[in-house]
This record gives structure tokens, C-alpha cells and sequence, in this order.
């Protein structure tokens, strides 16, 4: 988890504001359809890649009905709890998440577990 002092000077504001935005990102199903997009089940579509930013995460919150200002506030949530990107968001900041699990299954058999930002996994 980031320190409170490296998310600049609203600190204060967007530790107030966490548990309200990550009850929206939990009614919205975000964590949910992220995985669905960087994790697919089976063989349910093409896999997303990370691009190092929050790209696909905004166009789901905006599809959610989230404004600029909204999302604004909710990236510096999860910046402030440790997901610099989307790919981090479920790394990080998700309970679970297939993602997640897919990792943790190539570090136990020793295969590379996480693919570079824009390479495919």
C-alpha cells in the first residue's frame, strides 16, 4: 500500500473517500469485468492487455456511468492502494481475481508469472 504522503496533497480527502469509492467499484462489478477482459473464462474471447495505464478500466467505469470527476477520485484510490495501472488493480486492490490466480499458478511451476505491460499473457 502506498503511504499517505506519496499521493500528494489530498491525502487526507481520498483516504476519506476509499471506502465509499470502493464500495461503488464492488456495486458496479468493476473488479469483475476488468477480470473478464485481462482473464476471460475458457475460451470466451480475446484477452485485453495491460497497457501500463488505466485504459481499460476507465472505458468500464465510464460505461458504469462514472464522470471525468468521478474517475479522477477513483484513480487516486487505487493509486493510493497500490494499482498504477489496470493490470495492478487486480494484482493489488481486488480481493480476487482469475488474474491474480493465473499468476500465482506460473510462479508455483516456475514458469514467468507476469507478462511485460503490452505483451500478450
Amino acid at each position: 500500500m502506498v503511504s499517505p504522503m506519496d499521493i500528494g496533497p489530498d491525502s487526507d480527502l481520498i483516504a476519506s473517500i476509499t471506502p465509499d469509492v470502493m464500495t461503488c467499484f464492488r456495486r458496479s462489478h468493476f473488479f469483475e469485468r476488468l477480470d473478464d477482459l485481462l482473464c476471460p473464462t475458457g475460451d470466451s474471447g480475446l484477452r485485453e492487455v495491460c497497457g501500463g495505464d488505466y485504459k481499460i478500466s476507465e472505458r468500464i467505469l465510464e460505461t458504469a456511468g462514472f464522470d471525468s470527476d468521478d474517475l479522477k477520485d477513483m484513480f487516486a484510490v487505487l493509486r493510493a492502494e497500490g494499482a498504477c495501472c489496470d493490470c495492478e488493480v487486480l494484482y493489488n486492490v481486488a480481493g480476487s481475481s482469475r488474474l491474480k490466480a493465473e499468476y500465482w499458478k506460473r510462479q508455483a511451476h516456475g514458469t514467468e508469472a507476469k507478462p511485460k505491460h503490452g505483451e500478450a499473457q
